[in-house]
């Protein structure tokens, strides 16, 4: 299969660093857990010259998967665990052949998915539905507006035609 390929193989910048061994060393730097993109990021990006040279991602499919989770991570605090399920499941669509796009051997599924199992309280269902939610929110402000504008109207056609009814009866 073809390196480049939709599904499969993917470039990498870990030489022979696994993704786990980069994350750890990732988190000694951070003094906390890194979440999946800045793993990912990381992971898909040249070595710069300088500092103020632009980022060169290893290939396309890497830039466009790391841009998806960082609008959908922008909107909610995320913890690592929280990360990895999102990553999963609304970046890159799932798991094939038992692995994830992006999480090098970090990914065992079985492990992700008996330890997030619990992790259902209602605000990390509101990050996993984040990006849904947003839309929907923005949806009901509409329709709320759309609602008040109606019943502006509603209220003064009833007031003009109370208005012409005692106009009728006065004359």
């Amino acid at each position: 299969m073809s390196r480049g390929s939709l599904k499969g193989g993917s470039l990498h910048t870990g030489g022979a660093k696994t993704v786990g061994t980069i994350a750890r060393e990732m988190e000694k730097e951070l003094g906390r857990t890194p979440i999946e993109p800045e793993v990912f990021k990381k992971t898909h990006v040249r070595k710069k010259e300088n500092e103020s040279d632009p980022n060169v991602w290893v290939e396309e499919r890497a830039e466009r998967t790391f841009y998806v989770a960082e609008n959908l991570d922008s909107s909610v605090q995320l913890t690592p665990e929280l990360s990895t399920q999102i990553w999963k499941e609304k970046v890159v669509g799932g798991t094939h052949k038992g692995r994830c796009y992006g999480l090098g051997s970090r990914n065992d599924v079985r492990r992700l998915q008996s330890g997030l199992e619990g992790i259902r309280s209602s605000r990390q269902a509101e990050a996993l539905d984040g990006v849904q939610i947003a839309a929907m929110s923005d949806q009901i402000a509409k329709l709320t507006a759309a609602l008040a504008k109606s019943e502006r109207k509603r209220v003064a056609e009833q007031q003009s035609m109370s208005e012409t009814i005692q106009q009728i009866k006065n004359k």
